[in-house]
């Protein structure tokens, strides 16, 4: 595995791990913005990072 295969799989972890404490924090009632918060650091992390990778990263030669 290369590096951008390392760092595509830890993004994805993150924001599973982000979506669940979003989905907590809502639960629990806490304030407005801690599951806002995660929920915009779980949308980066699932989709700007992998697909970053995917189009930069991956893509290139060599």
């Amino acid at each position: 595995m290369n590096t951008a295969t390392i760092i595509g799989i830890i993004s994805i972890a993150i924001g599973a791990v982000c979506v669940a404490s979003a989905f907590a924090a809502y639960m629990y009632k806490k304030p407005t913005y801690v599951p806002v918060a995660l929920g915009i650091v779980a949308f980066v992390t699932l989709t700007l990072i992998p697909v970053f990778l995917a189009v930069f990263y991956a893509t290139s030669p060599g």
